[in-house]
C-alpha cells in the first residue's frame, strides 16, 4: 500500500536519517547521560537546518520499498562517518591506555556509568580532555560543515559500497596505535625510563620490592610529566581534529 508522504516530507526523512546515524554513535552524544528525545531532538534542528540547503538528485517516489532502500543508504552513510570520527577519538583513547598500563593505574578500574564501561582515572582524565579540546576549538561546527558537505559531494540515495572504501578505512584504523603513541610519547617513553631504572635496580639491590616502592614514585611522575606536557598532548589532539570535514569529504567521494 503506497504511503502518501510529499517530497519534502521524504527529503526530510532521509536528511534525518543520515544526520542521526552520524549523531547516535559520536563519543560525546553515544553516553547513556544524553537522553534519546535530545539526540532526537538535534537531529531534527540539524536536519531542518539543512533542509533548504541540500538538493535531491534521486527521484523520488510513493513506493516503500524503494523508501526504506533510500534509508537503509542514509543510515549507512551516516555510520560511515561516526565511525571515522570515533576513530579520531580512539587514536587519543590509546595513549591513555598504554599510559594508565604502565603507570599501574590500569589494575584500578572504576565503572563509568556514561558509558558503561571499566576505565582508570588516568584514561577518563585524557578521554574528558579530548572531549574538552574537541569542543574548545569549535570541532563540533568543523563536524557540521562536514555533514553539510557530505550532502554536496554526496547527494541522497547516491551511495555506492565499493573495496576503496574499505581499503581506506581499514588503513586508517590501522593508524590508531601509531598515532595513539605518538601522542602519549612524553609520557610513556618516560614511564619506560622509570621501568627499566627499576628493573636494574632490582638487579643491583634484591632486598628492595621494587613492586611495593616503586608504584608511589611511579605515580609521581605519572602526574609530573603529565602535567608538563599537557600542551604538547593538546596540541597533538587540535592536529587530528583539525581537517576533519577534509576526511570526510574524501570518505564521501569514495561511496561515489
Amino acid at each position: 500500500m503506497p504511503i502518501d508522504i510529499d517530497i519534502s516530507g521524504q527529503k526530510f526523512i532521509l536528511i534525518f536519517f543520515r544526520v542521526g546515524a552520524i549523531l547516535w554513535l559520536l563519543p560525546m552524544f553515544s553516553t547513556r547521560a544524553l537522553s534519546v528525545s535530545y539526540k532526537a531532538g538535534l537531529s531534527l534542528i540539524i536536519s531542518f537546518l539543512l533542509f533548504d540547503l541540500v538538493n535531491v538528485n534521486q527521484t523520488l517516489g510513493s513506493d516503500p520499498y524503494y523508501m526504506l532502500l533510500l534509508i537503509i543508504k542514509e543510515i549507512f552513510i551516516g555510520l560511515t562517518i561516526s565511525f571515522f570520527v570515533r576513530i579520531l577519538f580512539s587514536m587519543v583513547y590509546v595513549a591513555g591506555e598504554v599510559a594508565a598500563l604502565q603507570t599501574g593505574f590500569a589494575f584500578a578500574r572504576f565503572m563509568d556509568p556514561t558509558t558503561m564501561t571499566q576505565v582508570s582515572i588516568l584514561e577518563q582524565f585524557i578521554n574528558i580532555l579530548t572531549i574538552i579540546t574537541f569542543f574548545a576549538i569549535d570541532a563540533h561546527h568543523v563536524l557540521i560543515k562536514g555533514i553539510f558537505l557530505s550532502f554536496k559531494e554526496l547527494p541522497i540515495g547516491g551511495a555506492v559500497l565499493n573495496n576503496s572504501l574499505l581499503y581506506h578505512i581499514g588503513s586508517f584504523t590501522g593508524k590508531i596505535f601509531s598515532i595513539g603513541l605518538r601522542i602519549g610519547a612524553p609520557l610513556i617513553i618516560t614511564l619506560f625510563i622509570v621501568d627499566l631504572a627499576l628493573g636494574l635496580l632490582s638487579r643491583m639491590i634484591p632486598q628492595i620490592n621494587v613492586f611495593v616502592e616503586g608504584m608511589p614514585m611511579k605515580i609521581l611522575i605519572t602526574f609530573t610529566v603529565l602535567s608538563l606536557s599537557l600542551g604538547i598532548m593538546t596540541t597533538s589532539i587540535v592536529n587530528i581534529f583539525r581537517g576533519m570535514d577534509v576526511e570526510i569529504l574524501k570518505i564521501m567521494k569514495l561511496l561515489v
